[in-house]
């Protein structure tokens, strides 16, 4: 489900293109890493590299891994233990069963949308991957920061797991003439704090 946040402009908007600057921070006025941000109209095509989504630590390495729609991704488990790695989300539902090493075939995400990862012998493993439906996407830094190539008015969807609504949801908003502007979000605790027993997938 997605939410449209008005944001206030003072100025009257403009068709310049420029890289603009986002910050996401939660209600706490604390930055958001690793929330997703996807231009909306704008176009990138399918990359030939393949994505990797690594098994480090018994975790998922990176915790959220973007890709483009028909993007294929390996999962090398480049730990000493063995790993099963699953997805029930719609857009992509497959599973690897037990293994070690990087011997995977490629998988190809074909459908945009979240896709959420677990491992059957680790319950606290938990990962993310984000299929864009073709659009600039991209991820906040530790600040909570991202840099796109957009223009005043237009719209960008912004993803997080720790949103209120759950892991499959995103929040619609308009940028706005402030290119360093401050964007607030209703979100769950740090993800440290998470009970993923009872999140929504």
């Amino acid at each position: 489900m997605r939410y449209l946040i008005a944001l206030i402009c003072s100025l009257s908007l403009s068709n310049v293109w420029a890289d603009i600057t986002l910050t996401i921070h939660d209600q706490n006025d604390q930055p958001v890493s690793n929330a997703v941000v996807s231009l909306s109209g704008s176009f990138v095509s399918t990359p030939d590299a393949v994505e990797k989504m690594n098994q480090i630590h018994s975790a998922f390495v990176p915790r959220v891994l973007i890709v483009q729609k028909d993007q294929y991704v390996s999962f090398p488990n480049s730990d000493d233990i063995r790993h099963h790695v699953y997805s029930f989300s719609i857009p992509k539902a497959f599973e690897i069963k037990l293994y070690k090493g990087s011997e995977i075939p490629p998988i190809q995400f074909d459908a945009p949308g979240m896709v959420v990862l677990g491992c059957n012998i680790h319950d606290s493993m938990i990962g993310y991957i984000y299929v864009a439906d073709n659009e600039y996407t991209v991820k906040t830094d530790k600040n909570g920061q991202v840099t796109l190539p957009a223009k005043l008015g237009d719209k960008v969807s912004v993803w997080s797991e720790r949103l209120i609504e759950g892991v499959t949801s995103e929040k619609m908003i308009e940028i706005t003439n402030d290119t360093a502007q401050t964007v607030k979000l209703e979100l769950l605790p740090p993800i440290e704090a998470i009970d993923h027993s009872s999140h929504r997938y």
